[in-house]
């Protein structure tokens, strides 16, 4: 779990040294997601309640618009352009119809996601806010009780230099030992880096001569 951090300072650097200890970073950190969630469960409350609302009607209109265009394509065009001699105006009323369903295709694929997110969401608070409070219950105390206090320092540098460095998005299937991290790590942060930039990346009508 990470915000927004600055690379760990070089001997040479101006930047001043890390404040507190690891324990210390680790809890500012937990709080600061916290409050991330808190900020989130509002909105995400809101899209609860127009998703509930939303679900079943999407699904009736992507089953009657797949069944209607499906039956004009075979009873409808084929009569104009053949009987009815408007093979032109046919072609165009297609056009326009394929165009729509590969839109209706793209909200499809998208829509289960969109529905499940404020279920998924609120399973992932609970897994994260228990997580957090284990490890302040179980882990903070060791480190505190049996690492030194110069050491905790340190090893704040080290895991903000780490965090800095680390993927910066979630990989499913991303390494958990520290071996694992040190080797896929920045593979893995180089290529959210390139998405991040790509997605961010002014469209070219919005970029200024």
């Amino acid at each position: 779990m990470t915000t927004e951090i600055e690379p760990r300072s070089s001997a040479t650097s101006e930047e001043p040294p890390v404040p507190g200890d690891l324990v210390t970073v680790l809890t500012t950190q937990h709080d600061r997601a916290r409050a991330l969630l808190a900020d989130l469960r509002e909105s995400v409350a809101i899209v609860a309640e127009l998703t509930e609302h939303m679900a079943g009607p999407f699904r009736e209109l992507v089953e009657l618009l797949a069944t209607h265009e499906a039956a004009e394509e075979t009873v409808v065009y084929p009569r104009l352009k053949t009987e009815l001699q408007e093979g032109r105006l046919a072609a165009q009323c297609m056009a326009e119809e394929h165009e729509v369903k590969q839109l209706l295709a793209k909200l499809e694929k998208m829509a289960p996601a969109f529905f499940d997110f404020p279920e998924a969401m609120a399973r992932f608070e609970d897994k994260l806010v228990a997580h957090a409070e284990h490890e302040e219950r179980a882990v903070f105390p060791i480190l505190e009780d049996r690492v030194p206090p110069a050491e905790r320092h340190e090893l704040a540098g080290d895991f903000l230099y780490a965090a800095a460095r680390a993927p910066s998005h979630a990989h499913a299937h991303s390494p958990e030992s520290a071996f694992g991290n040190a080797i896929l790590g920045p593979v893995l942060a180089t290529i959210d880096r390139v998405r991040d930039a790509t997605h961010h990346e002014p469209r070219a009508r919005d970029r200024r001569p």
